[in-house]
């Protein structure tokens, strides 16, 4: 049977022209599977956001080819409501067929407005579920229910009980699932009808992933006092076998904290994985646990960037347990933990290879999927909430298991620190020049071939980016290469009354790491002795003090290597990132990768053309043979996903 897709791709048959128009206003074309499928026919699409940007993209690589008598396939979308066909260039409508999709064309029967709302990531199930709806049109409140059944497996009358709820609650946080605002609001109304549940903080618990998981460490904190005690444990029922399996999961995984008890013997077997024991005892049994459920789940293939993005802050949690506690593991663990590294990293490079080409036209709106986007998610969300003042510190290097350790460090000086944690694609290569210029430029490479060595363009970047965005230069600034909290730079930065926006580059992680000859835990252990110093938690207060919505993130991360050789011949650049080489010839790019089977031609996606990118592969960096470095540049889990976080403070 045909799905939604299939309707869709029947447009898009090899060759049938060589530049296609399509208003797409509600995003088909830029869903997930929709951009793989498309991609596999052998068509690019460039959105037609910013004329300017559109037409060096246009030119430089399509126009060109053209008039040289290749043959590429072009798709240009138009994803606002407000853009009309007609409204293209001249040249353009000249030139191209024109199409049309959207929402409502293909679920006549459901009401606009709620699907529209959806996640496309979701349309697939509504798709399954509408192909066996032979009823007449349905309502907004109908298609509210339609959707919250047959997308989120809800059906609001049958939560009665906390059980019900909390295994409602459960499901959807364990899988970072969020209810769009409105579902979320039509789900409450039912709820807060039940006398069961007036005593839940119901908006809270539904809204926020981090607000459920304080809700839950409070209520099992108060459940262990209790346990042996004839009065009301929690409002939580903990002990219901359908709910410990979930809760067991979030212990495992560091979402929940096991509590300190005074004697744990007398507590029941399925109690003890949230409680504090032996430190050596629990750490490895949780290592052993989350080991062998990654080693289960790691992604495949086919896998969305959403499951890559969620295994990655679950392989960062193992990184960190298995670095920490190295000494108390024996040999087995050690070479199982060799054999899975191994074949998470073979996993990832292949995703990448295949689907990474894509990334970058996936909306943003909800949180950024590339590095590239969330300036223009902050642009989103300083109209949205109003924010007078926001700022952006990028930790240049900073891997994600290496903010987990910043972020335990913060936690233990002010419990009142809250953090709303994602992860973002880098560019690739992974280098500070490639992609946080990106980060600024609020653009892929590809838009900035003359600085692409370079990060001396980076404040003009920022400035044109915010400017386009309404925002005054006056109000905007940024501060590089940062001396620690009360640097001179930021004095005068902060000194602004006028100031709105502000980015601060902060090099102290990638400082460490190009200094690092203990590979991975001694990474830790630096990393760990500058968060103890209080810098990081100094400058956050001082930010938070001043006024700003902070946002943390990093250019890349970094992955400890060993070195094959170090190739010199036609390097555009010597770089810090020793697991790649980039050459503005393909012939330099060849001549070295006979040298090294074992590299990797990277595909180029979404860089300048005259640049061509040869990766060390696997494990391995271009440097002296069987030295142990810590770097980046290439395409691993650790070097290309980076932390992506807000941070605010209770009560602010």
């Amino acid at each position: 049977m045909a799905n939604w897709r299939d309707t869709i791709l029947k447009n898009f048959k090899p060759k049938i022209s060589r530049l296609t128009l399509v208003a797409d206003p509600d995003g088909l074309l830029i869903e997930e599977g929709m951009l793989s499928a498309i991609k596999e026919r052998g068509f690019d699409l460039i959105p037609f956001d910013d004329s300017i940007a559109f037409r060096y993209a246009y030119e430089s690589q399509y126009r060109s080819q053209w008039d040289k008598g290749q043959h590429t396939d072009l798709v240009v979308v138009l994803r606002s409501a407000e853009q009309q066909l007609n409204s293209l260039p001249f040249d353009l409508l000249k030139a191209g067929r024109q199409l049309s999709f959207a929402l409502h064309q293909l679920f006549p029967k459901l009401n606009y407005p709620v699907i529209a709302g959806l996640d496309r990531t979701y349309l697939d199930a509504v798709d399954e579920s509408y192909q066996r709806h032979d009823g007449d049109q349905l309502t907004e409140r109908e298609t509210k229910e339609f959707v919250l059944m047959h997308c989120f497996g809800i059906v609001p009358k049958l939560v009665k009980t906390p059980v019900d709820l909390l295994k409602l609650l459960l499901s959807l946080h364990s899988r970072k699932v969020f209810l769009p605002e409105f579902l979320s609001d039509h789900l409450l109304n039912s709820l807060q009808e039940d006398k069961a549940f007036s005593k839940w903080p119901l908006e809270d618990v539904f809204s926020s992933r981090e607000a459920f998981l304080r809700f839950l460490q409070e209520e099992w904190k108060l459940y262990l006092q209790c346990i042996n005690a004839k009065k009301q444990k929690s409002r939580v029922p903990f002990e219901h076998q359908d709910i410990w399996a979930y809760i067991d999961t979030f212990f495992l995984d560091g979402s929940l904290t096991p509590e300190e008890v005074e004697d744990s013997t007398a507590l029941p077997a399925w109690v003890q994985a949230g409680v504090l024991h032996d430190p050596k005892s629990d750490a490895i049994r949780r290592f052993h646990g989350l080991r062998s459920k990654f080693e289960a789940d790691i992604p495949d293939n086919d896998a969305s960037h959403r499951d890559w993005q969620q295994a990655a802050q679950q392989w960062a949690e193992l990184v960190v347990l298995r670095w920490e506690w190295d000494e108390a593991l024996d040999e087995a663990d050690r070479a199982g933990w060799s054999a899975l590294q191994t074949k998470v990293e073979n996993a990832f490079d292949q995703w990448m290879v295949s689907r990474y080409g894509t990334l970058h036209n996936l909306p943003y709106q909800q949180q950024p999927v590339m590095v590239h986007q969330i300036s223009r998610f902050m642009a989103l969300e300083r109209t949205k909430k109003k924010l007078s003042k926001i700022a952006l510190l990028v930790l240049d290097g900073l891997a994600v298991d290496q903010w987990l350790l910043l972020k335990k460090s913060l936690e233990g000086n002010d419990h009142s620190w809250r953090f709303q944690e994602s992860t973002a694609f880098a560019w690739v290569p992974t280098l500070t020049s490639v992609t946080r210029q990106s980060i600024f430029a609020g653009e892929p490479p590809l838009y900035f071939p003359e600085s692409i060595e370079t990060t001396s363009k980076e404040k003009s970047h920022w400035l044109r980016f915010w400017e386009d965005q309404g925002v005054q230069r006056t109000q905007v600034d940024l501060v590089t290469s940062l001396d620690g909290p009360q640097d001179p730079k930021l004095d005068t930065a902060l000194g602004n009354a006028r100031l709105s926006v502000l980015g601060i580059v902060w090099n102290k992680v990638d400082d460490i790491m190009h200094g690092m000859q203990m590979q991975t835990a001694g990474m830790h252990n630096q990393v760990k002795l500058w968060a103890s110093q209080g810098h990081l938690q100094e400058l956050l207060l001082r930010l938070e003090e001043e006024g700003f919505a902070v946002y943390l993130t990093a250019d890349h991360g970094n992955v400890a290597a060993i070195g094959i050789g170090n190739p010199k011949e036609g390097v555009l650049a010597e770089t810090k990132g020793k697991r790649v080489r980039v050459y503005d010839r393909p012939a330099f790019l060849e001549e070295v990768a006979e040298k090294f089977p074992e590299s990797l031609r990277w595909p180029n996606y979404g860089l300048p053309p005259a640049r061509h990118v040869l990766l060390a592969g696997d494990l391995k960096a271009f440097t002296n043979l069987g030295d142990e470095v810590v770097s980046h540049g290439g395409i691993a889990l650790e070097e290309v996903m980076v932390p992506f976080v807000a941070i605010s403070r209770e009560g602010t």
